[in-house]
């Protein structure tokens, strides 16, 4: 009897190596060796990237596909095998969670996945889920808070936006820090390819599709199709053998993480949150570099902060004035004992500009020169002609401002997280929205392609 599964899986890395998505394909092949037929892509599934005890980018995998009810024992066993394996499970924060469903999503595992994009979800309260009336399997290792994530990501709902992630794989036994790839070649290709992003940030010079730690990804490329993300692949040139390749649908950078609007009276820690407030005092600077602007919000004021590696939009921020109303964007840092709780900032949106007044003339009306004021309430006199106005002479005019009503403000490229959603993507480029058998079809292309891409020639 055939029968609809999802699989979960969560938290089985560290930043000393291993990587979920790797996990992931690892289980794609050993379904395939089962002849089951994949309902869709894998899905890549960001969460709340706040969470105080994620592992990296607290990113979980979900499978869906289409089995045969008595192979599904030996499929839960090798999935479970897999798991034990391949988690870095003596790391600290490592607690893998994998959840098997049976049939359609649980509405509930929906309603995880909404929370889990911006609030901070309690294993407790996942289990009690897993143990009423769950129809499925789960599996842990040590606190298993990896359940959370494996929940969410089979529900899901990746069909309003999406992006896509082609992921080349090294051997996970290799450590270094270092992705050996002519970048030259990944400009190139970025240039040619308008529905790939985020392969490279052109203000900072900086390669934008290799990671910097001990995992097994070599690359990692973002795109609004499944074709466009691997005509970058083929394009750019690789220095390094690769061990397998992936192609995930995901949540990233389709901004899902700020759901609901808040006040300043009701966000906590580690939550994601928009708030809508209005500036009360000037920007300024703090040690590291860092900037701060505080905004009132239903009475309460708040500490926005755009830090130093966000680079130039910390001047964007310095540019609001008192009475400036807008929506902040950013995960909630709990209060310190030298800071109190502060937003850090991914984005702001300008609601409304507060017009600033500057004092006219500048210079002489004669000749241009430069004016001094002559004593208190006496007037102005040219430094140059010697000409002198009155001081009520003096107009006032409004000031340009550096920064534009209903214009998103976001953090740049080399800065911003798995969910922020670049300038790039603020134009509907998806009108290729497929049905899901759509995906169906175009992941089964994939796999018996699979083998080709492999074969990318070494330079």
């Amino acid at each position: 009897m055939l029968k609809e599964y999802h699989i979960g899986i969560d938290d089985t890395d560290s930043h000393e190596g291993m990587c979920t998505t790797y996990l992931a394909t690892l289980i794609v092949d050993s379904l395939e060796n089962h002849g089951v037929e994949f309902l869709d892509f894998p899905k890549l599934v960001r969460l709340n990237p706040n969470i105080p005890y994620k592992t990296r980018g607290n990113g979980a995998v979900s499978i869906s596909f289409i089995s045969t009810t008595h192979k599904i024992e030996e499929i839960w066993k090798e999935c479970i095998n897999l798991v034990k394996i391949h988690s870095d499970i003596k790391a600290e924060n490592t607690d893998p969670g994998l959840v098997l469903q049976i049939g359609k999503p649980d509405p509930r595992t929906k309603k995880v996945y909404y929370e889990a994009l911006y609030t901070v979800i309690s294993l407790k309260s996942m289990k009690q889920i897993l143990n009423n009336n769950f129809q499925g399997l789960y599996y842990s290792i040590k606190e298993g808070r990896g359940l959370i994530g494996a929940c969410a990501a089979i529900g899901a709902n990746l069909y309003s936006d999406y992006t896509y992630e082609f992921i080349g794989y090294r051997d996970p036994s290799i450590k270094t820090s270092i992705r050996m790839i002519d970048e030259k070649s990944v400009i190139k290709a970025d240039q040619s390819n308008p529905l790939s992003f985020g392969n490279y940030d052109y203000v900072q010079n900086q390669l934008m599709i290799t990671p910097h730690g001990p995992d097994p990804v070599y690359v990692g490329i973002r795109g609004e199709t499944a074709k466009s993300v691997i005509q970058m692949w083929n394009e750019i040139k690789i220095q390094e053998n690769i061990a397998t390749v992936m192609l995930f649908r995901s949540n990233q950078h389709t901004q899902p993480h700020f759901p609901k609007e808040f006040t300043g009276k009701d966000i906590k820690p580690y939550y994601s949150v928009k708030v809508r407030g209005v500036v009360d005092s000037a920007p300024y600077l703090i040690t590291g570099g860092h900037v701060i602007v505080s905004i009132v919000s239903n009475g309460k004021t708040i500490n926005c902060a755009a830090y130093e590696p966000t680079k130039k939009f910390r001047k964007l921020v310095r540019e609001l004035i008192t009475g400036d109303e807008l929506m902040v964007y950013g995960g909630v840092r709990p209060a310190s004992d030298e800071y109190p709780i502060t937003i850090n900032l991914e984005q702001f949106e300008i609601i409304k500009l507060q017009q600033q007044i500057a004092r006219i003339p500048l210079k002489c009306p004669h000749c241009e020169g430069a004016l001094k004021s002559v004593g208190q309430n006496q007037g102005f006199r040219c430094k140059k002609c010697k000409y002198q106005i009155d001081k009520k002479e003096i107009g006032f005019q409004f000031k340009k401002r550096g920064l534009y009503s209903g214009v998103r403000y976001v953090i740049p490229t080399c800065a911003q997280r798995h969910l922020t959603k670049p300038t790039s993507r603020d134009d509907n480029l998806q009108f290729h929205l497929p049905s899901e058998e759509s995906f169906h079809k175009e992941f089964h292309d994939f796999l018996k392609n699979r083998e080709n891409l492999l074969k990318h020639p070494l330079i």
